[in-house]
């Protein structure tokens, strides 16, 4: 018998619900669409989700994002549904939203704004100012170049009339940010200080392309925000605006574990306990070699076999902290993410920690708690603490195999090593005051993400796989479109992008004019100063008298 979800008539299915397919959802809902999701586990939102841990909500894996002004990619999408004013967003600190802990005990912030990014690695390392504008000039003029790109697939004629224009993304498109440092002339710690937040990328230097580097990077100097009621709002009330439009739904615990193909279109999806679904079109949030595994890779044609063949990207570990009895504002925490070396050269300690070796490593820590006032995801008083580095799947997936003990003892010997790191240089007895520890490895992400080898951004930002080497949305089936962050770009504001693309494809319905945003410049004076203001404004008043 038919069930009643094969009986309703959908416009759009989804298979999945990470972020990219949150954004094209509501979108299609507020066009008036009938959509239908369907969600493997018992919570929304990919490496966006929040899971509870006691008392505790935490965000999988997101900590900041950029976009979220008003002329943002974000904002503009928020603004297009009419939520801008429900989700909104806090920034960091104008001065060091980043805080690049060196080994030698100097700590450097990453400020908005290239002159001031410039002035203060000058004044940690003196003499390299001058390196560092002709790194950053290099960057805007790739940024630029990528600005004045059409959106749309251009002609092989158009390219070579066009090319005069993109002299620099010709001259680049092959380079590495290693390449590039070497070009500036740059010294090992003004290095270190670019590259400490390489876990941004889950890629080193000499391995990441120079384009994934100027999006981030450049991304984050127009204004780094964190969401003022946490992620966990921002995932939950996207999900309830799709389900309170009529005709749309999310069902969850509805893995996707068919996808049957007539002609050249998708015919049906089928769940893992046996429903099958349909609509006029499927966009799949899924990994696309895992869906193209589900279809038969034979049924996708050489060219675009090999375009699947992609590498995946680098996950690691991440230590979720609920603490109490502590104010961590007392140890130097606030509204900024610190990225923390033992050692300078970041090719150097990733090539130590793909082999296991964590005597010298990086880590990141992040203190959601401080970035906004908001609670909602800790007990009152009580804070989160977020510490993550790099680490290979193989070595876990090898022992898991073996014996989840071996498994379990050497994720904590690499936790209890970070913890020991926190406690040396910023925290003492910090163990003391945790109350809740939770322990992710790249086996959890692949698990509860269903993100193949734990990958933390789909298919590598190695050169090769940025660009035009990188997948898109469409397939070679007429009605089936890819939507993540393989078929697009990964991170909050690039699966934001992908969303809007899709939907802008679809419907013919603009959403983000590039042409009309400010410049990389302009958003980092505008953010610089309005951080400014909000710090003011927090700061308590004097009374005199």
């Amino acid at each position: 018998m038919e069930n009643s979800e094969k009986k309703e008539r959908f416009d759009y299915l989804f298979i999945g619900t990470g972020n990219s397919a949150l954004v094209a959802a509501a979108l299609l809902t507020n066009a008036g669409k009938r959509v239908l999701m369907l969600e493997a586990h018992d919570i929304p939102g990919g490496y966006a989700q929040s899971f509870a841990w006691g008392d505790y909500f935490f965000c999988g894996q997101v900590h900041y994002i950029w976009g979220c002004g008003p002329e943002g990619k974000i904002y503009k999408f928020l603004q297009k549904i009419g939520l801008e004013k429900d989700i909104t967003f806090e920034l960091y600190d104008p001065d060091k939203y980043d805080v690049m802990a060196m080994p030698d005990g100097k700590k450097v912030g990453i400020p908005y704004g290239w002159d001031r990014l410039a002035k203060q690695i000058d004044e940690a390392y003196p003499g390299q100012g001058k390196n560092v504008k002709k790194f950053t000039n290099i960057l805007d003029k790739i940024r630029g170049e990528v600005a004045l790109s059409p959106e749309r697939k251009m002609k092989w004629w158009e390219l070579v009339l066009m090319a005069p224009k993109f002299l620099n993304l010709i001259k680049y498109r092959n380079k590495t940010v290693q390449d590039v440092f070497d070009e500036c002339e740059l010294s090992i710690e003004a290095e270190t200080v670019l590259s400490a937040n390489a876990g941004d990328f889950m890629l080193p230097p000499n391995e990441l392309s120079i384009f994934a580097y100027a999006g981030l990077f450049a991304g984050y100097n127009g204004g780094a925000y964190y969401p003022t009621k946490h992620y966990k709002y921002y995932v939950d009330r996207l999900t309830q605006f799709i389900e309170e439009h009529r005709g749309s739904r999310i069902l969850y615990k509805s893995e996707v574990v068919g996808i049957d193909i007539e002609g050249d279109r998708v015919a049906s999806v089928t769940t893992k306990d046996g429903r099958s679904f349909s609509a006029e079109k499927v966009i799949c949030n899924m990994d696309p070699h895992k869906a193209a595994e589900i279809i038969g890779l034979e049924k996708f044609g050489g060219s675009y076999r090999k375009k699947l063949d992609y590498r995946y990207s680098q996950s690691g570990v991440m230590i979720y902290l609920g603490l109490k009895d502590i104010d961590l504002t007392k140890f130097g925490f606030g509204k900024n993410n610190v990225w923390h070396c033992e050692d300078f050269g970041m090719n150097k300690m990733w090539d130590r920690q793909k082999k296991g070796d964590f005597s010298k490593p990086w880590i990141f820590i992040s203190t959601p708690t401080l970035h906004t006032k908001e609670g909602g995801t800790c007990p009152p008083g009580h804070s989160i603490m977020e510490i993550a580095s790099y680490a290979e799947f193989d070595e876990f997936a090898e022992k898991k195999k073996s014996s989840y003990e071996d498994y379990e003892k050497r994720k904590n010997e690499i936790a209890e090593k970070m913890l020991d790191i926190v406690e040396k240089r910023y925290i003492p007895d910090l163990r003391k005051y945790i109350d809740v520890k939770v322990v992710g490895t790249p086996i959890s992400n692949e698990h509860w993400a269903r993100a193949p080898r734990g990958n933390a951004y789909g298919s590598d930002m190695i050169p090769s796989q940025i660009g035009l080497g990188r997948l898109g949305m469409q397939t070679p089936f007429s009605n089936f479109y890819f939507c993540n962050a393989t078929a697009g770009y990964a991170g909050i504001h690039g699966t934001t992008g992908n969303g809007i693309s899709l939907y802008e494809m679809l419907t013919g319905d603009k959403v983000f004019d590039q042409t009309k945003a400010p410049t990389d410049n302009e958003l980092a004076e505008t953010a610089y100063k309005k951080a400014k203001q909000d710090l003011d404004a927090r700061r308590p008043s004097l009374v005199r008298g």
